[in-house]
């Protein structure tokens, strides 16, 4: 078995365990189960440091793998650990742990839960991730085998795959494995396993398309406006955009019905959720105002939109009530790379109720994703017209960035120029892209989407603050002065922004 010390060091050496909310003074064993001949699955606990007191799944190596000074090695890329696990899984079946709890596998049966079948791993490039993901190969078809690094009660990622099994619009889910703790009876899923979606996200023809846009963009505005040069160089996407948007819209009604119990979605909890906003609103003004990085004029004028939006949603509960309609469940957390295509799939599922006697199972949306994807595509643009722009004139794309903001008065009027002709550009394109996606109901002012867009612009507003993230502050800040005034949600028929 592993040594106390030979723990802290294998954990101390973990470059996953260098995230701020994983660091502590020190690790200490919770419980374990034998797996095979030479892996141990180990749960332990933080002690101390800003991870204190949070649980940790750490698979190991205790037989053949050994460090050069001696000692257990994380077990993520040993094969023995991915043949074990992953046939366990299909089989289905409990190991018993030492502290008197259990590690239950939970197999989809079919074809693969007869004779032990073939697994092996296969070549793939993990990076760092919050969870460990490998490819392994089971039965000659290839397989993602996901762990768990944290145990945290919000992974409902294998319950979902499992619930949403044969709609064609999730990976195939072929089965996961979970630590049951003895003294709460508190269920953790530790891994799952599904089937490889080899699809790539939706990012990647987007980036492609928007990249090739650039070198041709003085001859193209010589002779159209920027809206249309935008609609002609995304014609070659338009089916594979709205085949993507209907895909989407597919996958929150076969969610709704795999998850719902038959009865109406409950009216989603606008009152509650828009008083929250306010006072996160309220907080963020306090401290991003006094932020020497950002134009001061720009965010007094951003916040001041911020609360003209809070005010006019307010507007909307007097007249409507605390209430409304268009809840139901959703993806939870969608990124443009989750949206697959060709084929089409969604992954990383973490739909935030999952059942209608669940705690939060009114306060989501459909809506939710679309906000994301919205919120996705504005990054996505913002980011890319910042560095186009930086290329162009020779300075950081912060610089661009913020000149997009400040209009760059330090800058000459011709570099000043370039950065609104390059920023104007990606935004008609990034609105057109929204279009064929999300379809014309996504740039409507329904009061529901505007609150869900507030509450996800102020989050990411917060978090980029408080880690110090300028740059993509200035994007937040850039979308927040689109809000309130009495004219929609989003002006982007308009060019408000100040430069």
């Amino acid at each position: 078995m592993i040594r106390d010390e030979e723990l802290a060091a294998l954990l101390r050496a973990a470059p996953w365990m260098s995230e701020d909310g994983r660091k502590a003074d020190r690790y200490e064993r919770v419980d374990h189960a034998v797996l095979g001949s030479a892996v141990v699955l180990l749960v332990v606990a933080a002690v101390g440091g800003p991870a204190a007191g949070r649980r940790f799944f750490v698979p190991v190596e205790v037989g053949g793998g050994r460090y050069e000074g001696g000692g257990p090695r994380e077990a993520h890329a040993v094969e023995e650990f991915h043949r074990e696990a992953v046939r366990r899984t299909l089989a289905g079946g409990t190991l018993r742990t030492e502290r008197g709890g259990a590690v239950e596998f939970r197999g989809a049966g079919g074809s693969l839960a007869g004779s032990p079948p073939e697994v092996r791993p296969l070549p793939f490039e993990q990076g760092w991730s919050s969870n460990a993901l490998s490819l392994v190969e089971i039965g000659g078809v290839p397989h993602i085998h996901k762990t768990y690094r944290g145990l945290d009660d919000d992974v409902r990622e294998p319950d979902l795959l499992r619930l949403m099994n044969g709609t064609g619009r999730t990976p195939e889910w072929a089965g996961d494995y979970a630590y049951t703790d003895p003294a709460s009876g508190t269920r953790h899923p530790l891994g799952v396993v599904y089937r490889y979606a080899p699809g790539e996200g939706i990012d990647v023809p987007l980036r492609q398309n928007l990249r090739s846009l650039w070198p041709a963009l003085s001859r193209l505005l010589a002779h159209d406006a920027p809206e249309a040069v935008a609609r002609h160089h995304l014609r070659p996407l338009d089916r594979q955009l709205r085949d993507a948007g209907r895909f989407l819209r597919g996958f929150h009604a076969d969610l709704a019905d795999r998850l719902g119990d038959g009865s109406p979605q409950p009216a989603y909890p606008a009152g509650e959720r828009l008083a929250q906003a306010g006072r996160r609103l309220a907080d963020l003004h306090d401290r991003t105002t006094a932020d020497p990085a950002l134009p001061a004029r720009v965010v007094r004028d951003a916040f001041t939109s911020l609360a003209a939006e809070v005010t006019e949603l307010h507007a909307e509960l007097d007249r409507s009530g605390p209430s409304w309609s268009g809840g139901g469940p959703c993806h939870g957390d969608l990124h443009l790379s989750h949206l697959l295509w060709n084929p089409p799939a969604l992954i990383d599922l973490s739909t935030p109720s999952t059942a209608p006697t669940a705690p939060g199972w009114a306060a989501q949306s459909p809506l939710e994703d679309i906000v994301a994807l919205q919120r996705g595509l504005e990054y996505f643009a913002a980011d890319e017209a910042a560095f186009e722009a930086a290329n162009r004139l020779g300075v950081d794309s912060l610089e661009t960035m913020l000149g997009s903001l400040d209009a760059a008065p330090h800058l000459s009027p011709a570099q000043q120029a370039e950065i609104r002709r390059v920023f104007e550009v990606a935004d008609r394109w990034r609105e057109r892209v929204r279009e064929l996606l999300l379809g014309p109901g996504a740039a409507s002012d329904g009061p529901l989407r505007r609150l869900l867009y507030l509450r996800r612009l102020l989050h990411e507003l917060a978090y980029n603050h408080a880690h110090t993230r300028p740059y993509h502050a200035a994007i937040d800040l850039r979308h927040a002065l689109r809000l309130g005034g009495g004219s929609g949600a989003h002006r982007d028929s308009e060019d408000v922004r100040p430069c």
